[in-house]
């Protein structure tokens, strides 16, 4: 009964991250180069979400290396709004979070966090300040930076803003926000492969897997949110 309580990755969790590093190998033969990089981002980064899904309070720690790395990928890539948003927000936010999930540890295992449901009013006001903040950040970035996706780039860090603080508030609801952003930094970094950066592909990967695995974190903190 205790193992089983305290039991963290299913087959489901260790397949996602599996596949993930078999695919980023695959990528880098088939390229007949290897980015280093990207490719312990990618890592980092599934791993740190696939723990997040599982309410795991260690997934700040491989979400700290990844954000970093990911920071300086942005940048290079010219995706100026998530270079800003990994090394000024979610950087300093893995210690927020920690600290956060530490005070509010699941009664049946000490690891996890214990969920819980946004009011309707609180989630309407989340979607609302999302989309002026999209507005606002693509306007910003369109005219100010050379930013080759201002609109995309724009959306996905202000629905990433909101999913960190719903996250770090262990709000169930957070993670329509992370799959929202998911999807639409699939399309923005098959562009990005598409023009010939190799790391396009290893980020594509990357958020293919993000978003597969948001869908689990949607089923798995629902439910949890529903049993506290």
């Amino acid at each position: 009964m205790s193992s089983k309580k305290t039991s963290t990755l299913k087959p489901f969790d260790i397949a996602i991250i599996v596949i993930t590093i078999l695919s980023a190998l695959a990528y880098s033969l088939i390229m007949k180069k290897f980015e280093p990089i990207g490719t312990i981002a990618l890592m980092m980064g599934v791993t740190g979400t696939v723990l997040s899904a599982k309410r795991s309070i260690w997934n700040f720690l491989f979400s700290a290396v990844n954000v970093t790395l990911y920071a300086i990928i942005a940048f290079n890539t010219q995706n100026y709004g998530q270079a800003a948003l990994n090394a000024l927000y979610y950087l300093p936010m893995q210690v927020v979070g920690y600290w956060a999930w530490s005070h509010r540890k699941d009664s049946g295992d000490k690891s996890k966090v214990k969920t819980r449901s946004m009011r309707p009013v609180h989630l309407a006001l989340a979607i609302l300040g999302s989309a002026a903040g999209t507005l606002l950040l693509a306007y910003l970035l369109g005219t100010f930076t050379d930013a080759t996706q201002p609109l995309k780039d724009g959306f996905v860090t202000t629905v990433f803003i909101v999913g960190q603080i719903l996250m770090t508030l262990a709000f169930w609801e957070q993670w329509f926000f992370w799959l929202a952003g998911n999807i639409l930094n699939v399309v923005l970094w098959a562009v990005v492969m598409a023009e010939g950066e190799m790391v396009g592909g290893l980020m594509l990967i990357k958020y293919a897997m993000y978003t597969i695995n948001s869908i689990n974190g949607i089923i798995i903190w629902r439910r949890a949110a529903k049993e506290n």
